[in-house]
């Protein structure tokens, strides 16, 4: 049996007063799809920021690449979360929001990377942030964590606001670093759910 990249046991996690996720478990191994399923406020996003470590539950353990969540150094680079929305600084274009974000993280790279990574998501060079759609937005975050190499990528309803491509072009990345790694994704679309992911866990109401 594989080694989970993600092992969530017990988890309980509160804000306020209010939890968010009671007593939560949940297994990903290398090589699967899985999509959080569920209306908005379920605790997807929680969940997904459990799991990023950058929230810490209240009860329960968290662990990735078979270690505990809070032991993680170098292996933190492994994990890429695509957020919901994305932030970018509109004055710049789509690769120079690139280059900044990638050297303040410490890991500056060449203008022809950051050129394969845009078009590996679909998007054209030259245009500021300021005139994209929401959709390319999209685009632009996926683009900005692949450069990474994630082993584990987090999405927070990624297909929102992306046309028929765009979707298309997501659906190709997932399968790609699902090859590699594994994909956790929160979403409210089944149909969505049922195209991209190898299994889905079902996430209800809070209490």
């Amino acid at each position: 049996m594989k080694e989970a990249l993600v092992d969530v046991q017990g988890v309980w996690k509160r804000f306020g007063r209010q939890w968010v996720l009671r007593d939560l478990s949940l297994g990903v191994e290398p090589g699967e799809v899985v999509a959080l399923l569920g209306p908005n406020g379920v605790g997807k996003t929680t969940l997904l920021r459990v799991i990023a470590t950058l929230i810490r539950p209240q009860r329960g353990t968290v662990r990735l690449f078979g270690k505990p969540a809070r032991a993680l150094e170098v292996e933190r680079g492994w994990i890429g979360l695509v957020a919901n929305p994305p932030a970018f600084y509109r004055h710049l274009s789509g690769e120079e929001n690139l280059e900044q974000a990638l050297a303040l993280a410490g890991r500056p790279i060449g203008r022809g990377r950051v050129l394969e990574a845009m078009e590996r998501v679909g998007l054209p060079p030259g245009r500021a942030v300021a005139a994209y759609s929401s959709g390319m937005k999209k685009r632009l975050a996926l683009a900005r964590t692949l450069l990474a190499g994630p082993r584990l990528l987090l999405l927070d309803e990624p297909e929102t606001a992306l046309d028929s491509g765009g979707r298309k072009e997501l659906t190709r990345v997932i399968g790609e670093v699902a090859r590699e790694g594994a994909v956790v994704l929160a979403t409210h679309d089944r149909g969505f759910a049922a195209e991209v992911a190898s299994r889905s866990f079902a996430m209800g109401a809070e209490g």
